[in-house]
């Protein structure tokens, strides 16, 4: 199942960025990956995606900061981010949850937590009938 849904995808490794996004290509969403929350911030602005998956540790601009941007611009505001976080950040929890975060996904990735969290951001938006 292809959908049009885009999901924008926010990490310094490349690694990551190659396994995110083909993980969310299978579960039939289209990817967008960019490496540091000022492209994320930028690509956000730019391509308004239906979700955003950032890091929190990155250089230039880091998931915490960016998020607070995109949270505080109206273009972006309703944008669902998913966090990523290490095992034992707690600390890095408690600061995406002040600033808007809408969930976490725990690194290293597991494709059945990602289809899980996303789907559920997805299915929500659906009418029910």
């Amino acid at each position: 199942m292809i959908n049009n849904k885009t999901i924008l995808i926010v990490d310094d490794s490349a690694m990551i960025r190659r396994i995110v996004s083909q993980l969310v290509r299978q579960l039939g969403y289209q990817a967008t990956a960019v490496e540091n929350g000022q492209q994320g911030v930028e690509t956000a602005i730019a391509t308004g995606p239906d979700m955003i998956i950032m890091d929190i540790e990155m250089p230039v601009l880091d998931g915490i900061q960016a998020t607070r941007q995109l949270k505080a611009d109206q273009r972006t505001a309703s944008i669902p981010v998913i966090f990523f976080t290490s095992l034992g950040s707690e600390e890095n929890i408690s600061q995406a949850k002040a600033v808007g975060g809408d969930g976490f996904l725990n690194k290293p990735i597991c494709r059945e937590e990602l289809s899980k969290t996303v789907n559920s951001f997805f299915s929500q938006e659906m009418p029910q009938s």
